[in-house]
């Protein structure tokens, strides 16, 4: 009887540790199996706003911005002659008391080419140095000249310019990480002007135009994507100039405030 009774007691135990081993085995394979579902390219690019990130003080009374890109940097089409150089420091300054500073160097039809070619140039390195932030519009230029083609010729030479635009910009995040590694980067991401084009090609193309820039972006590090399209798609009519393609100045202030409340507390950890 005894013997039984520890065969029964032997056998209970080796029950149980058969049913443990086989629970941790499962949950092993779940945890190396398990899929990270990715973002659909073709869906609105959501605003992403960096987790305590916070940049190192300068030990400065002045807060510097730099402003690199395109005609939307430079700020052409704001009918009062501002654009983000005149706008973002009326927003900047609720998160800081230092002076900010804010140095512009967009240019009117400036591709991501032109772009790593002025910074490769080292003209901007000391610029670059001293800022606390470095704001980017670039790749509208880029991607213009193929949305007026077949849809066939568009697929094929939207992969070609989005390839190029991506290294170039690849490298140009590269240059100023070695003129300003502790800066901080805002890339202004595309919109679509044309209040009456309504492809479903276009808009398929623009989405992943802005998601595989705002990969590239976030994997760089210290930086943040601001999209606009969704912000601009319904106001067309309040924020376009009348140019149909720049942003108005209500369109740089709307963007302007957006990038704003993005980076507050980055802004208020710099000024401490």
């Amino acid at each position: 009887m005894l013997k039984k009774s520890m065969w029964y007691t032997i056998l209970t135990i080796a029950s149980v540790g058969f049913i443990v081993l086989a629970i941790g085995f499962y949950q092993a394979i779940m945890v190396t199996t398990a899929v990270n579902p990715q973002p659909n390219p073709t869906a609105e690019v959501p605003q992403t706003i960096p987790d305590s990130t916070q940049l190192p003080s300068k030990n400065s009374n002045l807060f510097k911005v730099l402003i690199l890109g395109d005609s939307v940097a430079k700020g052409t089409g704001d009918e009062k002659g501002k654009g983000f150089a005149s706008y973002l420091p009326d927003y900047f300054k609720n998160s800081t008391s230092k002076d900010i500073v804010v140095e512009n160097a967009g240019i009117d039809g400036l591709e991501s080419t032109g772009l790593l070619e002025q910074l490769q140039s080292q003209n901007l390195d000391k610029p670059l140095a001293d800022s606390d932030f470095i704001l980017v519009s670039i790749g509208g230029n880029d991607v213009r000249s193929i949305l007026s083609l077949n849809n066939l010729a568009k697929e094929d030479q939207f992969k070609v310019r989005q390839d190029s635009y991506l290294a170039n910009l690849e490298q140009s995040i590269k240059a100023i990480r070695k003129a300003s590694p502790n800066s901080f980067v805002i890339f202004i991401g595309l919109y679509n002007p044309y209040e009456k084009v309504n492809d479903v090609e276009d808009i398929r193309l623009l989405n992943a135009w802005n998601y595989d820039t705002q990969q590239l972006i976030e994997q760089a590090g210290q930086g943040i994507f601001i999209p606009t399209s969704d912000l601009l798609k319904f106001n067309l009519g309040r924020y376009i100039s009348k140019d149909g393609l720049h942003p108005n100045s209500a369109g740089y202030q709307a963007i302007s405030n957006r990038i704003s409340k993005s980076v507050e507390t980055i802004i208020a950890g710099a000024s401490i």
